[in-house]
């Protein structure tokens, strides 16, 4: 039973530092290995936490004041599904996709609070000739998007009201794709980058649950899930545009526009320099491009029609920033200002440009600048899904974006300003107020219990770790060695 796990939820008192405030605590009796992630259920204001050990899945349900209404557990499915992939939910009935690492096999763990039921249900998919393209949970429904190899044909597994797996296909072949050098491809060629001996497809997934970071917005390929009945895929392998790839999930209707990039005139020595890339919110997109001399940021709504364009030469202040230039190395307290503006384009240049934005009380909050990996003098990785390390984690699919976003700049050196504009894109003179996602940084990298317990950027701290947003609050939940309690603290705008 749960009781092994959780005994004595209380509430505590405000904590001042950060604006953050620790909402829960309960005691946790854990395993060694053991991992975590949460459900939330915005129609009945419930918080689901699974917890996954080596022999059993466990599930505790909370309101929206965190206490304990009830629990679930059942057993872990055997060794050869690697990793839940993805949830489902159904009014009360949840589901859980465990895969095997190939993804023929699925094993889909049901549990129901109201009837106190659990089950378990094995899939088997044959995936001819498929490659995973994102693994993904949109409005409560799971789904599982592969390509066709040497196609422009997506599969779209689609979880029901069941738990089942329907398959949708969506043939793009009538939609004309670019290569990097600008050439009509197939999608595949595309998402592989061009290597056929040793293809792999990285989709970024970008969410509105936490502000978006420049190490995750510097990837090329992007897949947006902000309106519920759409996806999008954005393709920037090519500096002269932004390919932009919508799929209707009602209908499953498909349609591509492309963005045009500023065209920048170089000299000889700069050809191999210019980089790109975009980022959307809303019904916009945000383009970035630059070579050693010049830095554009061009904003147009996604049919291409121009809103704004600011452009900065190499000696030149960036007349649209709102805060200072920063490189960050690997922690938010290894940060320094940079003082001279050519600085700024050459770091970005020479690293994978980037910007993001999210919107708060009718402005923009932009960051443009630059993701640079730093390689690991030891090897070895936090352990974790989503390309984060080494083995990944049974819930390796819940890291991809919200712990993800959140630890991103581990092991990154990254250059930044911050901007700010009104709903049409123009400057906004004013100060630029710390998000929450940033306070959930700070407090994360300074919580002294935190330092105290594990390495702060070690494999045991996001081993407990879970992020997400409930009721308009950040939430960040975190295991305490010290006192053997598991902590759940808040962060407002």
């Amino acid at each position: 039973m749960f009781k092994k796990y959780i005994l004595i939820p209380f509430l505590l008192p405000y904590l001042n530092s950060f604006s953050q405030e620790i909402v829960k605590e309960f005691d946790l009796k854990l395993e060694k290995k053991r991992d975590y992630f949460q459900v939330i259920n915005e129609t009945d204001k419930e918080v689901i936490l699974f917890l996954n050990d080596k022999e059993k899945v466990s599930s505790v349900r909370f309101d929206e004041k965190f206490n304990v209404k009830d629990s679930l557990s059942t057993t872990r499915p055997e060794k050869k599904y690697k990793e839940i992939v993805g949830y489902s939910q159904n009014e009360r009935n949840y589901f859980l996709f465990w895969a095997s690492e190939d993804r023929k096999e699925i094993d889909v763990q049901y549990f129901n609070f109201i009837k106190k039921e659990t089950n378990t249900t094995p899939i088997n998919l044959e995936l001819k000739k498929e490659k995973i393209v994102k693994e993904l949970t949109i409005n409560s429904t799971f789904y599982l998007i592969t390509i066709v190899k040497n196609t422009s044909i997506l599969k779209f597994y689609i979880s029901d009201n069941d738990g089942n797996l329907n398959e949708k296909i969506v043939d793009l072949s009538h939609l004309k794709f670019k290569n990097s050098s600008n050439q009509n491809v197939l999608l595949y060629n595309v998402l592989i980058g061009g290597d056929p001996f040793n293809p792999s497809i990285q989709m970024e997934h970008i969410s509105n649950e936490s502000q978006p970071s420049l190490a995750l917005s510097s990837k090329e390929f992007k897949i947006y899930t902000y309106k519920k009945d759409e996806i999008i895929l954005t393709l920037d392998n090519n500096t002269s545009s932004t390919d932009i790839l919508k799929i209707n999930l009602n209908d499953f209707t498909a349609s591509l526009k492309s963005i045009e990039q500023p065209k920048i005139a170089q000299d000889t020595s700069d050809l191999n320099f210019t980089k790109s890339n975009s980022f959307l919110i809303d019904d916009a997109i945000l383009q970035i491009k630059t070579n050693p001399s010049v830095l554009f940021l061009t904003i147009s709504n996604q049919n291409g029609n121009r809103i704004n364009q600011y452009k900065t030469l190499r000696d030149e202040e960036i007349n649209y920033k709102n805060s200072d230039v920063f490189q960050e190395i690997k922690s938010i307290h290894n940060k320094k200002v940079l003082e001279k503006p050519k600085q700024f384009i050459r770091k970005i240049n020479n690293s994978s440009p980037a910007v993001t934005c999210y919107k708060l009380n009718g402005l923009y909050y932009t960051v443009i600048g630059s993701s640079q990996d730093i390689a690991h003098a030891g090897g070895g990785g936090m352990g974790m899904g989503g390309g984060f390390g080494a083995a990944p984690m049974s819930f390796g699919f819940a890291s991809s974006y919200t712990i993800g976003n959140l630890i991103s700049y581990k092991d990154k050196n990254v250059v930044y300003t911050n901007c700010l504009f009104d709903l049409n894109f123009n400057h906004v003179e004013d100060k630029v107020q710390t998000s929450a996602f940033e306070k959930a940084r700070l407090f994360l990298e300074e919580n002294e219990d935190l330092k105290e317990s594990t390495s702060i950027f070690g494999k045991d701290l996001y081993q407990d770790l879970i992020v997400f947003k409930f009721n308009s609050f950040l939430y960040l939940g975190n295991y305490n060695n010290l006192n053997k309690k598991y902590q759940i603290f808040s962060f407002t705008e």
